[in-house]
């Protein structure tokens, strides 16, 4: 779902989409520098910047995507050790993030989060998360249903479901961006787990308020549970123990590998929960 093109780095099993909570987040990571701040980090391309954030279950990141280093913002510290399922950025700059109960806002500087309110399901649990340019956030479930979030009400309210076509389903986030585009990662119900879509991700372009969905293209990653978007380019994260964050071409969905990153503690890639940039960024940088 900012000051500066950032991309804070964002696993299945049994039936794949289905399982995304449990693996948590290195604290930090090598591959590029640490230990700096989501606010004050990164590299401009033409006159709007913008920070793209990512995260595990527990830890928020930052990445330069010139630089292809990431950086650590900090934990979220969530109360009762909540797991954080996705993220997005409002055009305020405000970052959302959820869990599959509630939702929270996180720090830019700090990664801390702050809960706004306990949330109903949307379908089974939440594992996507964006803003629209309108400034609307809206959730998604791995089973082909999406809802807005009205932060306006307390506690907020899921509002009335929306059905994906198509027979798909997200596979782990959406993004959209300033012209009202809406990006997905997505699989097809009716795959085997491990199989098909499951294993190759689509892109997707998504009507929210109609849940029409368009396939661009195989994307040639599984997993791919944070999106974000950046110089022109979707920016995929994988939750498969791997580190991988891919670039996608927004007009084919071929996928191709941006960068691998790992937690310095158990040497081991980062599994991305998450990802987000405002709302607001442009479709061409």
């Amino acid at each position: 779902m900012k000051l500066g093109i950032f991309i804070a780095i964002v696993s299945l099993t049994a039936c794949g989409p289905a399982n995304r909570g449990g693996n948590g987040g290195g604290t930090d990571a090598s591959g590029g520098s640490n230990g700096g701040s989501g606010s004050n980090m990164g590299s401009g391309s033409g006159s709007d910047n913008f920070n793209v954030y990512a995260h595990s279950d527990t830890v928020l990141y930052v990445v330069d995507v010139q630089a292809k280093t990431l950086n650590t913002v900090g934990p979220f510290n969530a109360p009762n050790s909540d797991v954080i399922t996705d993220l997005a950025v409002a055009p305020d700059n405000t970052i959302y993030v959820i869990s599959n109960t509630a939702i929270y806002t996180a720090s830019a500087t700090d990664g801390h989060v702050t809960k706004i309110g306990s949330l109903a399901a949307c379908g089974s649990k939440g594992v996507a998360l964006t803003t629209t340019p309108d400034g609307k956030i809206w959730t998604g479930d791995f089973m082909g249903t999406i809802c807005q979030i009205d932060t306006t009400q307390s506690p907020p309210a899921v509002l009335a479901p929306i059905s994906m076509t198509s027979g798909m389903a997200l596979s782990g986030d959406f993004v959209a961006v300033s012209n009202g585009t809406v990006f997905g990662t997505a699989y097809k119900k009716s795959d085997a787990a491990n199989a098909g879509t499951n294993l190759d991700n689509v892109l997707v372009k998504l009507d929210i308020p109609t849940g029409t969905v368009t396939q661009i293209g195989a994307t040639g990653y599984p997993k791919l549970f944070g999106v974000a978007f950046a110089a022109g380019q979707v920016f995929g994260f994988t939750h498969d123990g791997t580190g991988h964050v891919v670039t996608i071409d927004p007009n084919t969905g071929v996928g191709t590998l941006f960068g691998t990153f790992m937690d310095p503690s158990t040497h081991q890639g980062i599994s991305f929960a998450g990802a987000g940039v405002s709302s607001l960024v442009p479709i061409i940088e």
